[in-house]
Formats: structure tokens, sequence, C-alpha cells
């Protein structure tokens, strides 16, 4: 029993103490190795240093995005609630993201055709990640100086940890600052868009440089569709675990600042210097293949969403009246409510469906890289693999810690969990 216990201290030790800071220097430093190599040219500290200081160009756009993000969520749009807290909060977003991604990308095709701005990004596409970081680490050492002297929610409680864990975790599930909700900023506003932005500078740049080549405009399209199918679902996201769990700190303010313009744009960066060489036949297969992916991760979001929606949970899917278990559960402040756990569609097959689709609509896009350039330029099908396997086990956990044996019910009604049949 002692050495049980003494396991688990030292696991906490090592979760508390050491996980953070080793996080924190490992993907800093990765995201400007990355940013680097990408381009093609020798890795130095030296080098790297500079371009973690950013450069006047870098630090002109990072803040022109940063501001342009927080405009989008000032102007007059609809409200959007996100789900319950368990303290009893409703969060409420700006229902506008479709409208300004369409605005936004609009805007700058027509700036790229007056200024270089896709070619200035490109050139000082590791310096802007240099701006970011920076941005990102004083956002979070605010959120965690907020999160501690004046809560945006007085009735979110968490306990408290180390320093350096706060940081990493944060502190608050839902700040916000000057009415801006942070977690829409830095994750749909600033990190998705600036996704599109990227990859749009990337394209761009390669048809520049080296001419039309299919694959790498079957790369960018691909993502342009997934991304333009996020925003147009982007109150879905508020029901996701980014949200609804995950407290504002370095692991999802930092992610989303850095972490995604960095390795979520990696096939299209890497692809510019590295010209993939698919013949046409076959980066139509991938473009296929990607937008039937992505159009089936859509469609089992939007049943979900359509589900969640309808009064008394009554509506078709598949043609056929929704089936569910309804789920009585205990919220954070000991009351007993009732959800209920959808068994039909593409939830009655497996009870992570989407992941399933994300992950084929990831490998389409960089997979028509060309295995020639392996594995760069899947670095982000094998990190988003990982991630959906964590984030997986992650979710159940909660479901079966909420749910109990409602949650059982559920799976032995679905009981796979990604593959059909398999696992």
């Amino acid at each position: 029993m002692i050495r049980y216990l003494n396991q688990f201290k030292m696991l906490e030790r090592i979760r508390y103490h050491a996980v953070p800071p080793a996080f924190i220097l490992f993907f800093t430093f990765i995201v400007q190795y990355l940013a680097i190599k990408g381009k093609g040219e020798n890795f130095t500290v030296d080098l790297m240093q500079k371009c973690m200081l950013g450069n006047t160009t870098s630090w002109i756009w990072s803040v022109i995005i940063v501001l342009w993000g927080a405009v989008s969520l000032k102007v007059p749009a609809k409200d959007v609630k996100g789900p319950e807290t368990s303290f009893g909060v409703r969060p409420i977003y700006k229902g506008n993201g479709f409208q300004y991604y369409c605005f936004t990308l609009i805007i700058y095709i027509l700036m790229d055709q007056l200024f270089p701005v896709s070619a200035s990004l490109y050139e000082n596409f590791p310096q802007l990640l240099g701006s970011f970081n920076i941005i990102a680490m004083l956002l979070c050492i605010f959120l965690l100086i907020k999160g501690k002297v004046s809560p945006t929610h007085k009735n979110d409680k968490v306990k408290r940890d180390p320093l350096l864990y706060e940081f990493y975790r944060g502190m608050e599930l839902h700040p916000t600052v000057f009415g801006l909700d942070i977690k829409q900023l830095t994750n749909c506003r600033i990190g998705l868009m600036g996704w599109q932005i990227f990859i749009h500078a990337f394209f761009v740049t390669s048809v520049g440089k080296y001419g039309f080549n299919h694959a790498v405009f079957v790369n960018y399209i691909l993502q342009t569709v997934y991304l333009a199918k996020f925003f147009w679902w982007e109150a879905g996201y508020f029901y996701t675990l980014d949200m609804m769990f995950d407290r504002a700190g370095y692991y999802i303010c930092w992610g989303c600042l850095v972490w995604v313009p960095c390795l979520y744009t990696y096939s299209s960066y890497y692809i510019v210097q590295h010209q993939p060489s698919l013949q046409t036949n076959q980066a139509l297969l991938f473009l296929i293949a990607g937008l039937l992916s992505i159009t089936l991760n859509y469609l089992v979001d939007y049943e979900k969403q359509k589900f969640r929606n309808a009064k008394d949970y009554k509506c078709k899917i598949w043609g056929k009246e929704a089936s569910f278990i309804r789920a009585e559960y205990v919220d954070g402040k000991g009351r007993k409510k009732t959800s209920a756990l959808l068994t039909s569609g593409f939830w009655g097959i497996s009870r992570h469906m989407n992941y399933t689709f994300e992950l084929l609509a990831a490998f389409s896009w960089c997979g028509v890289g060309g295995f020639e350039n392996a594995p760069m330029v899947h670095l982000y099908f094998i990190f988003l693999f990982g991630l959906l396997i964590h984030r997986t086990f992650r979710d159940e956990d909660k479901c079966e810690a909420k749910y109990k044996r409602h949650w059982k019910l559920y799976c032995e009604k679905v009981p796979y969990r990604l593959l059909p049949y398999i696992w």
C-alpha cells in the first residue's frame, strides 16, 4: 500500500512540477525549429534567438491580426449561448463567425493584389511565430494574475496548484476582458483564422515561385473547405472539450496563438520549398477523399447539433425518429438534471465518428504533400492522431463520471469508439 502511495505521489510531482516546464520549453523550441527547417534553412541557436524576438514586419502583422480578431467580437451580432458550466454560468459568444471568416478572407485577397502580403508572411513566418509567442506568453501571465485577483466569475472555483502548473493549465474557464471572451478570441478569431490566412499566403507564394502544382492546390483547397466548415459550424464548437473544460492558460491560449499557426499549417508551409511530385490523377484522388471526409465530419457534428436543439429531442435522423438514452446527472450545485445521449445516425455507429472523419480529412491534405516529403508534411496528422486518441479517452472519462450507469448503457448500445466493428 505504501509503495502504491509513493508511486502516486511521484506521478503527482511529475504532473505538477515536471510536465509544465518541460512542455513550455520543448514546444517553444520546436516551433522555431520547424519554422526554420520548413524554409530549407540551416537551424542554428543564434538564428532561433533572433526569430524568437520577431521583427518590425512580424510585429505589425501580429498586432493587426489580434486587433482584427478583437474587433470581430465587438461588432453587433447575434449572441450564442454555450453550455451551462458546473458553477451555473452559460457563456455568451458572438455568432458572426462565418461572416467574419468570409469578410477577412476577401479583404486579405484584395490586399494581396495591391501589396506582396503573402510573400511577406511566408518570408517572415519564423519571426511571426516569435511575435505571437511573446504575445501569448504575456497573455497567459495576465490571465494567471487576473484569475487569482479578479476572476470574471466568482463562483468559478479551481484548486490551488504549483504556480507553473496554474500558468500551464489556466485559472478561469471563461474569462472575459473588455467584454471579449478570451477563448473565442484566441481559439477561433486568431488561431483558426490565422490558419486560413497563412495557408493562403503559402499557396500564393508557391504559385509565384514555382508555378501551379496540383498537389499544392489540393492541400490548400481541402484546408480552406475544412476551415470554412468550421466557421459555419462555430456555434457547435462551443460544446466541445476545448470550450467546456479547458481553462484559459498556456495549454489552450498559447496553443491556439502559436501551435496552431505553426503545426496545423505546416504541410502547406513545408511544400512551398519542397514541391510534391504527385500526378494529377493522384492529387484528384486525395481531393475526392478529403472532400468526402470533411462532408461526413460536418454531417456527424450536424446530427448532434440538430438533436441538441430539437424540442424534447424530437427530430428525424436518417429518415427515422432519433433514438437516445435519457441520462440523469447532478450538476455542480447539486441539482438533478436530465440530458440525452444520441444513439441514432453516425452516433449509433461509433461514439466518436467525428474524430474518425477528421483524421481522414487531415490525412488527405497532408498525404497529398507526397511521401518523398515524409514525415515532415505528415506532422499535423501524426499530432492530430495522438491528440484525438487522448481526447477520446478524456471525453469518455468525463462522461462516465457525469452520467455513471447511463454512460455504461450508452457504451453497451454503441460499443465502438472510433472504427466501427474494430475499436
